[in-house]
């Protein structure tokens, strides 16, 4: 290795370090919750040590599997029969730990480098900064991939657009501890070292980089459930490449020459590279995941990429999956004239980096399929043993380089120095031009499943826009050579390089940057005169089109980072947390916490009880479907029944009771009528009315009635009021149908001041330029207050017209007023139109109020009763504790019909107060 080789690797290293830096300083203003002002408000996002909670829920649950492995070595809450069982999921059994470790691995590792050479930190403090410091390791992976196909300008902006492309970015600054960390990094090295060993000539080099090829996948396998997309990914590749290479021709000799297609198949070494591949993966994964593993890989594939088209129904239940908003059919673009110059995670476009990387990306693969359709034709030049002239030699150091990269470029394809140059040009290009085109293709299909495949289609694309840059270096230094042409080309992608600055920062500086790239390119095309060795020598000017075409590429995702990296709010406070430790600290150890899934995760760690749903029960099962009835009905004794079965016995009764009558349907009309029941009614109702045998019914009973049902708390929280949509549905699953209809509160985010004798409106809901208003109108005596809504248009205010008649889809019926925390009225409204379908609650203190809208559904439901009436007129929920916007509710089973005893949950229980859980706060 001569000394311009050491310095060319050398640079590689020094970019790669530099770039490491840059990523990760763009995550790190994440951890400082700069959009939110510095005192009590950022306060309360902060624990009692100052650090922030964390960004979204599934955090803490591999935060609580990483300070068991820290605490006794195995993930698990105990060990059954060898496996580790979390018994905080699930009531009441707990789940077996089935989870991919490696999150919990690497910060162990991390947290024990930490105290033994850095200090004191507890495993949350590690953990918090973990994900943005792997995640910053994808620079690796990427810049060497990007440098195999393209340039360091070119490897640069591939390296910069997908390690800080706006899906991955969200999951993977500080603060956000999940596995989406890894993603780039094993995918991007699995695929390096496949292509490696694809194209290697060398047997010993191809059974190298495919060993490394099938470590790199089995290192995903442990980190992420998906790695097997793109086991399937580089499966589909293998096979179209194969069947290209026919069809054009390309292979070790020409087809002709073997008489059969199996014949010529069988010798050509691609085939046999794919075959090595194949043997050592299967070997490599089953050390990994086991032989079932392995064999089971297609079926999961189409397991993953069913994922949106399955998800509505599993097994007679509706999939709490179709609320995950990340499992929803993505946009192709964000909302607004200019969205397609921005990088976010608002659409698909978006979120590769904005539409000139998409422009890029395709101008690449119709490059690749151009360059193959021409190849068909290309003659060798016919003289094999010519030399180049003297002072067209490369260095060895640049043939060394030139050999360590693809060779894909924009040189011309017409002449070849050797004859199995034509060859190997054909089947490099082929390679991968099939290698992009299956990827596009594959993760388009991925992204029409979910946004959450957004960050697949971004490899493809980040990848081809380094290579665009390539090959827009190539065209700028030898053919655009008209000064005007190449000026117009400086102000439009400075154009595109500044606007994105203008928009996430402040427009000075997108006006600077715009300004310094146009003046650059004055004065390099029009002030500086041409050198003596121009001829010899890539004018500056040139320099100057590429870096600017460059920063077009890069600055929408570089400035979409650091606009989300100063937009962070954690995903919970200390109202949610300290409710929390309310219950750690005031309940007995056997008491479930019970509410809509979201918090799950956190309420098993901060209360270190036992919960009945969290993000893990999303599929298969019915607690979405029972939460949902208990917080949409009216009936509070079916609400704690439903609480009394799930706490104590789960799913058992449900699954039972759908074995014995063959139905969901059947099995949960039939709970939902002998749960508010007695024991001895129940079992009645079982036998004389719905026809079981004395034994089912023995059976059924000690599973709906226990006779010592777990205590259990229902939290209450003003986060559960936006998703009432999705809790609704659920609740009042039709199982006949296999559909639902949802119910929601309209809730504003502000109040309004009404002074006595005066009106006063606020906007509950805006948009499409329609305005959804509750006007609020006071008399100067007592319980005069009253109201009713209005639909308007934004831009002048006057009413929404229909036909020439008024229309407003959210009339209201009924009106509930709150003074002064008391219920003053609660009443219909004499002459309401006979389609109205809502209820206006109006809550008030000192001339302020909060109007919501919700549906009549809700307007007796049990979540309304409670949240928003402080439990006023029943006594089955007792509210025990209240935060800002939480309140926690203790059920009272002696109170029911259905009676019963369980270890207080807590004690000093009492009732509510209606509307001091402020609604308007999370």
């Amino acid at each position: 290795m001569n000394k311009k080789t050491i310095l060319t690797i050398s640079k590689s290293a020094i970019i790669i370090l530099i770039l490491l830096a840059v990523v990760f300083a763009l995550r790190a203003p994440a951890a400082d919750l700069n959009i939110l002002p510095t005192g009590d408000l950022k306060a309360e996002y902060e624990d009692a040590s100052g650090l922030p909670y964390f960004s979204e829920m599934d955090s803490y649950y591999n935060l609580r599997l990483t300070e068991n492995f820290v605490d006794h070595g195995y993930v698990g809450d105990e060990l059954v029969d060898g496996s580790n069982w979390d018994m905080h999921r699930n009531s009441p059994d707990g789940d077996k730990i089935n989870y991919e470790l490696a999150i919990v691995w690497v910060t162990s590792f991390f947290y024990n480098i930490a105290n033994q050479f850095f200090g004191d930190y507890t495993v949350q403090e590690v953990a918090f900064w973990t994900g943005a410091i792997v995640a910053s390791l994808a620079v690796v992976p990427a810049f060497i991939f990007a440098r195999r196909l393209t340039n360091d300008l070119g490897a640069i902006t591939a390296t910069l657009i997908i390690v800080l492309a706006p899906n991955y970015f969200a999951h993977t600054f500080p603060g956000f501890f999940d596995t989406d960390m890894f993603y780039y990094i094993f995918s991007l090295f699995f695929i390096m070292f496949f292509m490696e060993s694809l194209r290697s000539k060398n047997l010993i080099a191809k059974v190298v980089f495919a060993i490394l090829s099938i470590v790199s996948i089995g290192l995903f396998s442990q980190s992420w459930t998906g790695y097997i997309f793109y086991v399937g990914l580089m499966g589909i590749f293998s096979v179209v490449y194969l069947i290209l290479c026919y069809v054009f021709n390309i292979g070790d000799s020409e087809r002709e020459l073997y008489p059969s297609k199996a014949a010529w198949f069988v010798h050509q070494k691609d085939l046999m590279s794919i075959v090595i591949l194949g043997v050592i993966g299967f070997i490599g994964l089953a050390a990994f995941k086991g032989v079932d593993g392995v064999l089971g890989i297609f079926g999961s594939l189409t397991g993953l990429l069913s994922l949106q088209s399955t998800s509505t129904v599993v097994g007679g239940f509706p999939n709490v999956l179709i609320s995950v908003a990340e499992l929803q059919m993505p946009s192709m673009l964000g909302a607004g004239m200019d969205s397609f110059l921005l990088a976010n995670s608002n659409g698909v476009i978006n979120g590769i980096g904005g539409i000139f990387v998409f422009f890029a990306g395709l101008t690449v693969l119709f490059i690749f399929a151009k360059r193959i359709y021409d190849y068909r034709n290309v003659k060798q030049d016919g003289n094999t043993t010519k030399k180049p002239p003297k002072s067209q030699r490369l260095a060895s150091s640049k043939k060394i380089d030139d050999d360590r990269k693809f060779k894909i470029s924009l040189g011309s394809v017409s002449k070849f120095a050797k004859d199995n140059e034509v060859t190997e040009a054909k089947r490099l290009n082929l390679m991968f031009a099939t290698l992009f085109i299956v990827w596009v293709v594959i993760t388009a299909l991925a992204v029409s499943r979910g946004s959450r495949f957004i960050t697949t289609i971004v490899l493809p694309f980040g990848l081809m826009a380094g290579i665009f840059v390539g090959y827009a270096s190539d065209y700028v230094k030898t053919k655009l050579d008209n000064d005007k042409m190449l000026m117009a080309v400086i102000l439009v992608t400075g154009f595109f390089a500044s606007y994105p600055l203008a928009a996430v920062t402040v427009p000075i500086f997108g006006i600077i940057l715009f300004l310094l790239i146009a003046i650059a390119g004055g004065i390099t095309i029009y002030g500086l005169k041409s050198s003596k060795s121009a001829s010899t020598k890539v004018p500056v000017k040139k320099y100057v089109a590429i870096i600017a075409i460059a920063l077009a590429l890069i600055t929408p995702t570089v400035c979409g980072a650091y606009q989300t990296a100063n937009q962070v709010v954690p995903g919970t406070s200390d109202a949610m947390w300290d409710s929390m430790v309310w219950i750690n600290e005031n309940t007995a150890d056997n008491t479930v916490v019970a509410s809509w899934w979201d918090f799950g995760y956190l309420f098993e760690i901060a209360a270190d009880r036992q919960v009945i749903f969290d993000g893990g029960s999303q599929s298969g099962n019915s607690r979405a479907f029972w939460l949902g009835q208990a917080m949409t009905t009216d009936n509070m004794d079916l609400s704690a029944g439903i609480f009394r079965m799930l706490g104590t016995s789960g799913e058992n009764a449900t699954n039972t009771l759908t074995d014995y009558t063959g139905s969901p349907g059947k099995a949960t009309d039939i709970l939902i009528d002998i749960l508010p029941k007695n024991a001895q009614d129940a079992k009645n109702a079982l036998i004389n009315t719905y026809g079981l045998t004395t034994e089912q019914a023995n059976t059924i009973i000690p599973l709906t009635h226990p006779d010592n049902p777990r205590p259990v708390i229902f939290v209450a929280s003003s986060d559960m009021l936006q998703k009432a949509g999705w809790w609704s549905y659920f609740g009042a699953w039709d199982f006949d149908k296999q559909n639902s209809t949802n119910f929601n509160y309209y809730v504003p985010s502000q109040q309004v001041t009404v002074e006595p004798g005066s009106t006063g409106r606020l906007a509950l809901i805006n948009e499409s330029g329609l305005e959804y208003d509750a006007v609020i109108t006071r008399g100067t005596g007592n319980n005069t207050t009253t109201g009713h809504t209005e639909a308007v248009y934004s831009n002048n205010g006057s009413l929404l017209k229909i036909n020439g008649s008024e229309f407003n889809p959210l009339n209201v019926s009924r009106i509930m007023v709150i003074e002064g925390n008391q219920l003053v009225k609660n009443e219909s409204i004499a002459g309401a139109p006979s389609d109205s379908n809502y209820t206006l609650f109006l809550m008030g203190e000192n001339n302020v109020y909060t109007p919501i809208i919700m549906h009549n559904k809700l307007a007796d439901s049990m979540f309304t009763r409670l949240y928003l009436l402080g439990g006023m007129g029943q006594n089955v929920f007792s509210m025990v504790h209240m935060e800002n916007g939480v309140s926690l509710w203790q059920v009272n089973y002696n109170n029911t019909a259905a009676g019963g005893t369980s270890t207080p949950a807590a004690s000093g229980a009492t009732d509510g107060n209606i509307g001091t859980t402020s609604p308007d706060r999370a």
